[in-house]
């Protein structure tokens, strides 16, 4: 399995309801010849050599695509051969992107393959930190109809502590937003800052290859919460350029989310003249995201 999926954290949820909206990326299937060219071939062969690699390629290959049903259906069949705790994390993670980009009630279809299959990867690896993380954001965000508990994601992030410090605080920070006691999730962000300042120097390569050997989604979330909160401007700053320096497609946050919150550090720093250079390349996308214009505009 590649590098680029095994560190591609789901925070599908989290991402969906932040406070600055940031939405996920989706990807025109139909307009790209090579994926079709490519999963058409992948798809062909399975009926000469019928192996498990070969589904994971599929299954793989799709996901990067954002090509989420393929995902599932070759993940699906997958798990029924020989089910391993990244298959049930990667069939979560694409049941839960696709579940965003369907209607409210086609979505629950999505979400009762997703639930169990993030359950199921953190049975098989219980102290396994990017799963519990993700338990973290489905149960602080779904409803409690759907399986949503507030309670067990707090003693999950208790956990997660315990095994790693510093992602047991920015979840026990999600948590805290989820319920929009911004106060309490500003200090805990704070502390994680104090915490990161003790352990590491800013864009030290110690640092950047803790960013890399973590989910993915950490270096941007690192840049929002210093953006939203007012914290660590320097390390997010840090932290969203490494991001924008290894942008890849299979990102789920749109490039001009990135820029955003470069322009709003910026802001922050006093820097008018990269705030007002990293709005004009956000708003090269405002095309695709009409609301952005609006967000950008509150910076000026």
């Amino acid at each position: 399995m590649s590098k680029c999926l095994r560190f591609l954290f789901i925070l599908f949820l989290g991402t969906l309801y932040a406070q600055d909206s940031t939405p996920i990326v989706s990807f025109e299937l139909t307009r790209d010849n090579y994926y079709e060219n490519q999963i058409k071939k992948l798809k062909e062969s399975i009926n000469k050599n019928n192996e498990l690699e070969l589904f994971d390629s599929i299954s793989n290959f799709a996901f990067q695509y954002k090509d989420w049903e393929t995902s599932i259906e070759y993940l699906e069949k997958l798990i029924k051969t020989n089910p391993t705790s990244m298959r049930y994390f990667l069939l979560g993670g694409a049941a839960g992107f696709r579940a965003l980009e369907v209607s409210v009630f086609s979505s629950l279809k999505y979400i009762n393959i997703m639930k169990p299959a993030f359950e199921k990867a953190l049975e098989l690896e219980p102290n396994n930190s990017l799963f519990m993380r993700a338990q973290v954001d489905v149960l602080i965000s779904l409803p409690s109809i759907l399986g949503g508990n507030i309670e067990k994601a707090k003693e999950i992030a208790k956990q997660i502590k315990l095994i790693n410090p510093l992602e047991g605080l920015l979840a026990e920070g999600f948590i805290y937003e989820k319920l929009k006691n911004y106060k309490s999730a500003k200090l805990t962000y704070s502390i994680f800052f104090e915490l990161l300042k003790q352990n590491e120097e800013i864009c030290s390569k110690s640092f950047l290859i803790y960013l890399k050997n973590n989910r993915r989604d950490l270096a941007y979330d690192l840049g929002k919460i210093a953006a939203e909160y007012s914290l660590g401007i320097k390390w997010g700053q840090c932290a969203l350029s490494y991001f924008l320096n290894t942008y890849k497609l299979s990102d789920t946050v749109p490039l001009a989310w990135v820029y955003y919150q470069i322009a709003r550090l910026s802001k922050i720093e006093g820097n008018e003249i990269k705030m007002k250079e990293n709005i004009d390349k956000a708003l090269s996308f405002k095309a695709d995201y009409p609301i952005l214009e609006n967000l950008l505009n509150k910076l000026l």
